[in-house]
């Protein structure tokens, strides 16, 4: 009977140490996840095929800072979306090209995590999807989204999404007719990954461009 105890007590207190385990990863900031391209040389050459070679400037997003981007956007950014984020730099011998970020937005799908080309006057060049476990992320999607939000500035972005940025705006309604919360997702994340990139690298992006 002092065996069985023994037993049972063992059993539970390596499930209460298991428990604990997880509930500490669960804790853990996943900042990382919501900004990092899985390969950077890929996600690069994907954007931008004529790069030779990149430069990567970390800063962070601070809760300061996280404020900042929700005055600007209909919507609220993740608390996970603060921490250390990378902008990087593309290159083209010594001549910078245009700059890449990686997003995750989070889905019924899990995490969907979108690279995102950026020009050297803030406005979206192109997307790639890096992971989506959807089957809407395809060629289709990709292109019919870049055929509408290439060259747009976060202002004209912002048009395509409804004053609470919980829905397609008007606007955008006649032009995307299928996947409205994929586009919307997709949206959603442009237009952050524009207003996080003005505030947190808005000084190097001016550099460039002058």
């Amino acid at each position: 009977m002092l065996d069985t105890f023994g037993n049972y007590f063992s059993q539970s207190a390596r499930l209460k140490v298991l428990v604990a385990i997880v509930a500490f990863l669960v804790s853990i900031p996943v900042s990382a996840a919501f900004c990092s391209l899985r390969d950077p040389v890929i996600a690069i050459q994907s954007l931008y095929p004529e790069a030779t070679q990149h430069r990567s400037i970390i800063r962070p997003i601070n809760q300061k800072m996280r404020g900042e981007v929700a005055k600007r956007l209909p919507f609220t950014i993740h608390h996970n979306e603060i921490g250390k984020h990378t902008l990087y730099q593309v290159l083209k011998g010594a001549a910078s090209i245009g700059f890449v970020q990686a997003r995750s937005e989070l889905s019924e799908w899990g995490l969907i995590e979108i690279a995102w080309a950026i020009s050297s006057d803030m406005k979206i060049e192109s997307l790639a999807f890096q992971r989506c476990r959807s089957p809407e992320c395809n060629d289709t999607l990709k292109n019919e989204i870049e055929a509408v939000i290439q060259g747009k500035s976060f202002a004209e972005l912002l048009l395509l999404v409804s004053t609470d940025g919980q829905s397609l705006s008007e606007q955008a309604k006649e032009v995307f007719l299928t996947n409205p919360a994929m586009h919307l997702l997709i949206l959603s994340s442009a237009l952050k990954t524009l207003a996080i990139t003005e505030l947190a690298w808005g000084d190097v992006i001016s550099a460039q461009s002058q």
